[in-house]
């Protein structure tokens, strides 16, 4: 449950969303992407906005369509499907080029070209990871959330995670970041911000979040 959440994220930054577990970031980003209906009562104050237009209470795939996409945790993809099935399953509803956007795919990530035809669910934690954020990398969206993107990958893997998330920022992408990694997230992120059971407990520029808050906020001192 969250209660009175209000955040500003700023065009092109990096926001990093941080706190313990149960903190309520999952159920926030879900709200945002409208994939957490209202399930009883109606919105008395306050609204979800982007670039200046209201998107609460729409649909998630026109949400999506507004440039607004997230990669879920856990890594969400069809197992059952080949690899090349859950790429083209990502180009659904666009109106470009989806061969295009299939061989940037592939450009981006040579691993999942060499897997092209195997089952999803038989790739590695690091593959699925790159697999379920393809779709998205190869077109990038206005704004993009990434909730725990390296939740069980190598060290590797999550790098090369963090390095794709990097490039897609520097072509003007917005990422709001909910990251395990504490470190990882802060050292990428211009704007932090901390919550925990279900309050914004701390909100500013990156590099002013010192160790003593951010432990505060994960180990309760």
């Amino acid at each position: 449950v969250v209660s009175g959440v209000s955040l500003e994220v700023p065009d092109g930054a990096i926001v990093a969303l941080l706190g313990p577990n149960g903190a309520g970031k999952t159920t926030v980003l879900r709200a945002i992407t409208g994939l957490l209906p209202i399930h009883d009562g109606r919105i008395t104050k306050g609204s979800i906005e982007l670039a200046g237009v209201r998107v609460d209470g729409l649909a998630p795939d026109r949400i999506v369509r507004r440039g607004l996409a997230q990669v879920m945790e856990g890594r969400r993809i069809f197992i059952e499907l080949t690899v090349e099935e859950n790429l083209l399953a990502g180009t659904y509803g666009r109106t470009d080029d989806w061969r295009a956007d299939l061989e940037a795919m592939y450009a981006q990530f040579p691993r999942l070209a060499e897997r092209r035809r195997q089952t999803a669910g038989l790739l590695s934690g690091g593959e699925q990871q790159q697999l379920a954020m393809a779709p998205i990398l190869a077109d990038p969206p206005a704004v993009f959330i990434a909730d725990e993107p390296s939740l069980g990958l190598s060290p590797m893997a999550a790098n090369s995670v963090f390095d794709a998330l990097a490039e897609m920022t520097e072509l003007g992408t917005t990422l709001i970041l909910v990251e395990e990694q504490a470190g990882k997230a802060l050292a990428m992120a211009d704007r932090a911000i901390i919550m925990d059971l279900g309050v914004v407990t701390w909100d500013g520029p990156a590099h002013e979040l010192d160790v003593d808050r951010l432990e505060a906020a994960y180990l309760g001192r």
